[in-house]
């Protein structure tokens, strides 16, 4: 990434934003497998 972008990255908000979509597509992923998983 460039450098350009790091103030991007040191801003708060913008950080715990990535974190809670990351965290949404982990549980979301999760539920899934076990979804999958109920219906084997």
């Amino acid at each position: 990434m460039d450098a350009k972008y790091n103030w991007l990255i040191d801003n708060g908000a913008v950080r715990l934003t990535l974190t809670a979509v990351a965290f949404a597509l982990w549980i979301a992923m999760a539920v899934g497998l076990m979804e999958l998983a109920v219906k084997i």
